[in-house]
């Protein structure tokens, strides 16, 4: 009885050995297999997996070195799952804030469409008139007409500026899609911009304190600046611009006052 006890420890006492060596030799085998790929997936997967191991110092020093390259990869990927996998990666590195600051935007603008993505204005609105001012009817007894169609299947914003060095804003006026919506200005030089896309979100920060904005499918774009004189001028806007193609503008040149 006492020597089956005795031959009972050994075999649990060579079987513990068994298992701890198994382990280390897992462990350094896993390590050297990391170092190998050298990547910030197989340094990840490794810290993961031996979250208080003896390499976990040296592989977190490699992976640090990766940092900035990961980085740019997620950046250009662009996706929430991005950002994640790079936080996961490295939940305290240098580009961390930046990380976590593109994913919330992210966030939000994924809330957005849920929340404003089938959201519209009446058509011939004025959005931005507390920004604006009141919409500003023709004064001159000889005037122009300016024809906007929105495309198909997305509204639209058409901003008119004064052709000089203030810009200002003479109208401005929502285009329901496939809609048209006609502006009477006074003879002058002038300057058409189309902000166009889906889902209107009346809280949205554009530039300048100015709310109101699409939260998908969004474009900017503008016409040359034209000289008008007692005439109608048209513009049929398509996403694609097959009949007119028009100069890409930005969310800045559009509303900056």
């Amino acid at each position: 009885m006492k020597g089956s006890k005795i031959i009972m420890i050994v075999v649990v006492a060579l079987l513990a050995m068994f298992l701890l060596l198994n382990f280390v030799f897992t462990e350094t085998r896993d390590y050297c297999s990391a170092i190998y790929d050298n990547t910030v997936p197989s340094y990840v997967s490794f810290r993961d997996k031996y979250p208080e191991g003896k390499y976990v110092e040296n592989v977190n020093q490699k992976k640090s070195l990766l940092e900035e390259d990961y980085f740019n990869e997620k950046h250009k990927n662009n996706t929430i799952r991005a950002y994640d996998d790079f936080l996961h990666a490295f939940p305290a590195g240098k580009f961390t804030v930046e990380a976590t600051r593109l994913r919330d935007s992210l966030l939000q603008v994924q809330d957005d469409i849920e929340k404003y993505g089938n959201n519209t204005l009446p058509h011939g609105s004025f959005p931005y008139q507390e920004f604006f001012g009141e919409f500003q009817k023709s004064k001159q007894k000889f005037n122009c007409d300016v024809v906007v169609t929105a495309p198909i299947a997305f509204d639209m914003i058409t901003v008119i500026k004064e052709n000089d060095e203030n810009g200002k804003v003479v109208a401005h006026a929502y285009i329901a899609a496939d809609s048209t919506y006609t502006f009477t200005i006074d003879n002058g030089k002038y300057q058409m911009f189309f902000y166009i896309g889906n889902g209107w979100n009346p809280n949205k920060q554009m530039e300048d304190g100015i709310k109101g904005g699409f939260v998908r499918n969004e474009t900017y774009s503008k016409d040359d600046p034209v000289t008008l004189a007692n005439e109608v001028i048209t513009y049929q806007l398509s996403m694609r611009q097959r009949k007119k193609s028009y100069k890409t503008s930005s969310r800045f040149e559009v509303f900056h006052k």
